[in-house]
Order: C-alpha cells, then structure tokens, then sequence
C-alpha cells in the first residue's frame, strides 16, 4: 500500500508539472540596451567559437555591450579574449582576474566582478563552452514585460544539431526533463497568478520555481541591485539557482521559460561519467538554497527515485505498478516539452532515463551522507 501511495503522489506532481509546460508566454518584439555577460576559466578550446557567435547576433550593434571575464585562467583563454575586443568593432570590455575572492570562490567571484561593470536593465548569460544562435538576444528580452523578471532558455547538449554519442544523448534528455520540470512549475505560477498579475487566484508566494540553468539566463539588472547582488547572495557553488532564488522571492515575480527551438543553446556535452558526475554533484548542492517548494520537489525525488524502488523486494506488484506511473508522468514532462523544442526523443532513451536518475539519485543521497566533496574547475569544495 505504501509503494502505491508512492506512485500515486509521484504520478499526480509530475503530471500537474507537465500541464504547466503547456502555458504559453506572451512575447513583445522591443530592442533594449543589453549586456552579455560570459565568464571563462582555462577555456581556450571552446572560447573563441562562443564568443563569435555572440558578435554576430541579430541584433542592433549600438544596442550591446559585452562583458568577457577571464577567470584565473593558466591557458590562453585571456588571449583571445582580448584578440577578439580588439578586432571586433564592438562594445566589449574584458576583465582579468587574478586573485581568488577571499569569500566568494569560484564562478560567483567572476560573475560578481563582470555585474559592476554592467549600465544596462537587461542582462544575459551564456558559459564559455556554449554556442548560441543569431537570434538568441533578440528572443530572449522579447519574454520581458512588467511582471517578468527573468527568463530561462532551453539547453541543448550537442554539436548544432547532432549528437556524439549515447551520453550525449543521455545528457540531452536529462536536460529536457530538467528543462520540463522549470517550465511546468513556471507555468503553473503563471497560471494561477502572482502579485502584480490579472491572473485569479494568486499563487501562494512559496510556489516558486527557483533554479534555472545559468548558461541560458537572462534578469533585470534593477531587480538584481534590489536583492543586493552576488555579495548578498554569498558563497555558493549553484550561483545561477541562488540568484533565481533571491529574485523571485524579494520581487514577487515570474521566470518566464523560452523553448524556442531556433533560439537554443548548444553545450557540450561531457564526455564521461566522471566529469558528469562532477557535474551533478555540484549541482545537487542547489537543494541548499532554501524554498519550501524546493523542499517539496526533495521529498518527491526522494520518495519516488529512492524509496520506492526498494519495494520491489517487497511488494513487487505494487512497486512495479507504481513506478511505470512515475515513469509515464516524468516521461510526460520530456515529451511535452521535446514537442516545443523540436526534439527527437526515443522510447529507449525515456527507458535509460528513468533507471538513470534512479542510480544518480542513490549515488548523491550516499555522497550526501558521507560529506563527499565536490570538484569544480579543479578545486575541492565541501
């Protein structure tokens, strides 16, 4: 019985999260001042192809001002930078650090320098690995109105379009389910309404989708002083998912989600479990910025990804039963939004997902437990 109530509560959140990645954003064609913002540590190999497809976006020139921060880099990454600013009859500041923060290490550091640099209400970010298409500027601020103070984009793990292997493709499908659960939940308080929204009625202020994928972001930069910034903010390895959090919760408005296929940013995908690993483990330090919705989403992966597949030695039935309704409603999630993002998505690779998270779920509650540190850029952090 308990496995089935298991299954039931996993099959109604995840269900009611894949409606709300049917809501469809208003979007306005306006041409703000913008800011881009990219930070690099020892990216050498991927740096000058990021930030060429930034200089030629489909966007007025007059209109942009980019931000290029070199991150204690030991390679040539700084060098190129400077090569493209001084080439490129552009708008581009770029910024050497040398010295570690004392208080914010890591990426927050980088990040926190490029922001007091930054004179424009409009902010994007993208990672130095990242290619992003010619309208992506223009797509994004096209999401902002009044009550919006931020927008996510999607997220694509290969190379323009094809994939170079299965852990590419698995990587690709992990993002469209990560990417379905952010739009189901940002819908959804849409939907139902927040303050300084027609919506009825209003959402409670709790229910806030409050993490985001920082390579495809865009935010207010009033809204970002208001909070304090990064400084306020403090040490943190999840900057992009702290961010959202402190946005969202002092403003009272919504992040709006844009799934347009021809706006995508490609990533590279990781090559190896290793680095993937690495990856998700820092990631998973994001259920420490607190949200009781984040709480909430917790108990559910808990519940579903680690719990009840225990029950298989005990109610197999019923075990069974209730995770093909886990499976069916999780595969919603990635299916609904694969629709809007013209993704290709295979029975198999829904399948391999599913005993994925499982196994990763257990691999980071066991390195939760044991206080396993988590490596960035090659730096140890506990």
């Amino acid at each position: 019985m308990i496995a089935l109530m298991l299954g039931i509560l996993g099959f109604l959140s995840l269900g009611i999260i894949a409606l709300g990645t049917r809501y469809r954003w208003k979007t306005n064609r306006h041409y703000p001042p913008v800011t881009v913002v990219v930070c690099a540590r020892d990216e050498e190999e991927s740096i000058f192809d990021c930030i060429i497809s930034l200089v030629t976006q489909n966007y007025p020139v007059n209109r942009i001002k980019y931000i290029f921060v070199n991150h204690l880099s030991t390679d040539k990454t700084g060098d190129i930078m400077d090569e493209i600013a001084a080439e490129e009859d552009l708008d581009i500041h770029v910024i050497h650090l040398t010295n570690e923060h004392p208080v914010l290490k890591g990426k927050i550091h980088a990040l926190n320098e490029a922001m007091k640099e930054v004179k424009t209400e409009y902010v994007l970010l993208t990672d130095a690995d990242c290619i992003v298409p010619e309208n992506w500027v223009r797509s994004m601020v096209s999401y902002f109105s009044d009550n919006i103070v931020a927008v996510g984009g999607l997220i694509s793990t290969e190379e323009r379009g094809v994939h170079s292997g299965s852990l590419s493709r698995l990587q690709n499908v992990d993002h469209r389910y990560f990417m379905g659960i952010q739009a189901g939940l940002a819908g959804l308080k849409a939907f139902v309404g927040s303050p300084g929204t027609s919506s009825s009625p209003v959402a409670p202020h709790w229910f806030r989708p409050a993490f985001c994928i920082g390579n495809n972001l865009a935010f207010r930069y009033s809204a970002y002083k208001r909070i304090g910034g990064f400084e306020a903010i403090g040490p943190t390895l999840v900057e992009d998912h702290a961010l959202m959090h402190k946005l969202l919760q002092q403003t009272g408005e919504l992040l709006a989600i844009n799934l347009d296929p021809d706006t995508r940013v490609y990533t590279k995908a990781l090559t190896t479990y290793k680095t993937l690993w690495r990856q998700k483990r820092r990631w998973a330090s994001a259920v420490q910025v607190f949200n009781p919705l984040n709480y909430f989403l917790f108990l559910i992966v808990f519940s579903v990804r680690i719990v009840l597949p225990w029950f298989i030695f005990f109610t197999p039935a019923e075990a069974f039963i209730s995770l093909l309704m886990t499976a069916l409603a999780s595969s919603a999630v990635i299916v609904l939004v694969s629709l809007q993002s013209g993704d290709r998505i295979k029975l198999r690779e829904l399948i391999l997902h599913e005993l994925y998270q499982v196994i990763l779920n257990h691999a980071l509650m066991v390195a939760w437990l044991v206080r396993w540190p988590i490596i960035w850029k090659g730096q140890k952090y506990k």
